[in-house]
């Protein structure tokens, strides 16, 4: 995994990373992150994120574009390396906190080296992974309400669709941590209106996250510009090279060139998505996931176990019902691997540790067709919520 990551960060672009990168840079040139300035000429030409829109490829709330000012500080040569060990040291760190024990701790590792969403990460430079140990931490320390409560907020800042998560976390009965997290949210956001401006504040609630609702980090034939405009960026006549900062990296590497959407959203609409293709799958799992925390919660059963299950199927439902949701963000399920790789047999009936075992597969290997993401996806998370219910009634 090293050596891989090594790869990734000297030869590939790792698209997602190029978007932090650029929009820390320019928020440290007090400029708009959202906005595509490669075309306008109003930044260096270096700090191009790959998007072909009059719009920037970055997504995330405006204190996230400010956290990333340091990196975008670095060249991105240097800023891809540090960051690329950064995601591999955080799935190892991760993966001790969720598995202490000498079984469960291979078994995760294991677990996350065999995990085909992981590499996609590196690959992509994708956050997950650092993601993952903010909610490892904030798990550790859910008995303290206020750190875990930051600790998840702050995980939340970079993907608020975490936040499908936190009715959950209180119908489990951590109300206090729920709280908490609501309360870190609220101070999340008047510390943004401070750092970015009610003006950038504004121009994400208002035209950042609707758009990035329907499309992503995509959008229409009228937001695009010309494709002459990004010439000067690639650096052969096929476009499989790009140049970020003066260094030409290849776009991907070919194994990673299929479908990684996981957003069930996308797959009801994958063209246009609307807000009744958005919203049902959202009210739909969070019920589910709500009714099912509160029989555990009424059983009163002493087995975190059952709640890191469902705790997991939440944090899953979190990916498969957004818009965004991408392969990538299915490595928040590898806290589960110890569970349903080292967990006794009398934990669950058969069939049911075996449709959790191949759920997990499902997602772990490379999409074979567009879609099969979000179905793995939403077939783990529901095969989690039932072994937590079964393993809760046998506990």
């Amino acid at each position: 995994m090293a050596a891989f990551a090594a790869a990734a960060a000297i030869g590939v672009v790792q698209e997602d990373l190029a978007a932090y990168w650029v929009a820390g840079a320019v928020r440290r040139l007090g400029l708009d992150p959202y906005v595509n300035h490669a075309v306008g000429g109003t930044v260096p030409e270096a700090l191009w994120d790959g998007s072909i829109f009059h719009h920037s490829r970055f997504i995330y709330p405006p204190l996230a574009a400010e956290l990333f000012r340091p990196l975008g500080a670095l060249p991105y040569r240097a800023a891809k390396v540090v960051f690329t060990f950064a995601i591999v040291a955080a799935w190892i760190a991760a993966s001790r906190l969720l598995a202490p024990g000498r079984r469960a701790g291979a078994a995760l590792l294991a677990a996350g080296a065999l995990f085909f969403p992981l590499w996609l990460g590196i690959e992509r430079g994708q956050i997950d992974l650092l993601l993952l140990l903010l909610i490892a931490l904030a798990w550790r320390a859910r008995e303290r309400a206020l750190v875990a409560g930051a600790l998840f907020a702050l995980a939340a800042v970079f993907k608020p669709a975490l936040l499908v998560a936190v009715p959950v976390i209180a119908a489990l009965g951590r109300w206090r941590w729920a709280a908490a997290i609501a309360g870190w949210c609220v101070a999340a956001a008047l510390a943004t209106v401070a750092v970015s401006g009610p003006t950038l504040v504004r121009t994400y609630a208002v035209s950042v996250l609707p758009r990035t609702i329907l499309y992503g980090s995509g959008g229409t034939d009228d937001m695009a510009y010309h494709e002459r405009a990004f010439e000067r960026f690639y650096v052969d006549e096929h476009g499989e090279w790009q140049s970020v900062d003066g260094h030409p990296y290849r776009d991907w590497l070919p194994v990673f060139d299929r479908p990684v959407s996981a957003s069930i959203p996308r797959l009801l609409a994958p063209e246009t998505p609307s807000w009744p293709t958005t919203v049902p799958p959202v009210l739909a799992a969070s019920a589910a996931l709500i009714w099912a925390a509160r029989r555990r919660a009424r059983t009163q059963a002493d087995d975190d176990g059952g709640e890191r299950l469902l705790l997991a199927a939440a944090l899953i439902a979190c990916v498969v019902t957004s818009p965004t949701g991408w392969t990538m963000g299915l490595v928040w399920a590898l806290p589960i691997a110890p569970l349903v790789w080292t967990a006794a047999p009398d934990r669950w009936a058969r069939a049911t540790r075996w449709s959790l075992r191949g759920a997990w597969i499902a997602c772990a290997v490379p999409a074979p067709f567009v879609g099969w993401g979000a179905l793995a996806g939403t077939a783990l998370a529901v095969a989690a919520g039932r072994a937590a219910l079964e393993r809760e009634r046998r506990a």
